[in-house]
């Protein structure tokens, strides 16, 4: 049985960057951990098999150099194999799930997180729409997930994935249409919208990011449930507005904004909705996604020491649905 990690490496990771600098990364990671094997991905979500293969061949420690849909392939082969740890390299575009858990935005720094070897069990989110998958920071449906669809196909030259992202959103913000939808969280009754704008579930605060869900990675660990965020009713500037708010967390409160929370959230839609988690698509055809937390999914590699940052009180994600259509004032208390 292999004692030494075995890393899968995205070269496509970052905008292409990656795949420029990788004996470099490879060079930086020896360094670091000693003796290793890798492989270098050739296609996407290949990560998925090679992490599979890796796994049957008896290794028990796997690394993603890559970003977080590295990491979210590689993940969704290890759930059921409890015996097996996901080590994470940042060198994507975001690493919105790395920083979730306090590793750094920096190779260098997450090596060290990666020599320490300390592990500890996180949930994941099992999103099923057109297929099934699994997310370990979030999953969204909307102009979002429109955007992360168009990110695969659009603006390859862009090297500078932070730029791209916020450049389609922008995009999509303005071209996606409202739909009706119901949603159902856990067995509460339905709420019925008659033009659902976006929706969120996640275990962190971040996404692509955006700071969607502000202390949500406190209260998720704490509550052992999903923050959910509903937008509503939003159409042209108002839906430019949310964007540029939710930036750095300030749309908390805005008309047509809801925060909540749940263990299982079902999003029903007239009309197809296009869902995705860590920029992989896993629904544009059907009218019904179903979104659940799943306890102690997965062992993965984070700092000893580290903590979640809380912007506002709790209360944030109690309101009632009714209260969204009006403006909130929510006072920031950034300990």
């Amino acid at each position: 049985m292999p004692s030494e990690p075995y890393i899968i490496v995205n070269p496509n990771a970052n905008t292409g960057k990656l795949g420029k600098k990788i004996d470099f990364a490879l060079a930086l990671t020896k360094e670091y951990i000693g003796d290793f094997e890798y492989v270098v991905t050739e296609r996407p979500q290949q990560e998925i098999e090679l992490a599979a293969e890796a796994i049957k061949n008896g290794y028990k420690t796997l690394v993603a150099l890559g970003g977080d849909g590295t990491a979210t392939n590689m993940g969704d082969a290890i759930i059921g194999h409890p015996d097996v740890t996901l080590g994470l390299l940042s060198a994507g575009s975001m690493c919105d799930w790395h920083r979730t858990h306090s590793i750094p935005y920096d190779l260098e720094e997450s090596l060290q997180i990666l020599a320490e070897g300390h592990s500890e069990k996180f949930p994941a989110i099992k999103c099923s729409g057109d297929k099934t998958c699994y997310a370990f920071d979030m999953t969204d449906g909307g102009f979002t997930a429109k955007a992360a669809a168009a990110a695969h196909t659009e603006m390859k030259w862009m090297q500078i994935g932070l730029i791209k992202y916020n450049y389609l959103a922008l995009k999509y913000v303005l071209k996606s249409k409202n739909t009706p939808a119901k949603i159902t969280l856990d067995d509460r009754p339905p709420i019925e919208i008659s033009d659902l704008t976006n929706a969120f579930a996640a275990l962190g605060d971040d996404i692509a990011g955006f700071h969607v869900l502000p202390s949500n990675a406190e209260y998720s660990q704490k509550n052992k449930d999903l923050g959910v965020a509903i937008a509503h009713g939003m159409k042209g500037l108002n839906r430019v507005r949310m964007l540029i708010k939710a930036i750095s967390g300030n749309h908390v409160g805005m008309k047509g904004v809801h925060l909540d929370r749940c263990r299982k959230m079902i999003v029903e839609t007239a009309e197809p909705l296009c869902w995705e988690n860590e920029g992989e698509i896993y629904n544009e055809n059907s009218t019904r996604v179903e979104i659940e937390r799943i306890d102690d999914a997965i062992n993965v590699l984070v700092p000893k020491e580290r903590s979640y940052k809380v912007d506002y009180d709790e209360e944030i994600y109690h309101q009632k649905f009714e209260e969204s259509y009006t403006n909130r004032k929510f006072k920031k208390i950034n300990k």
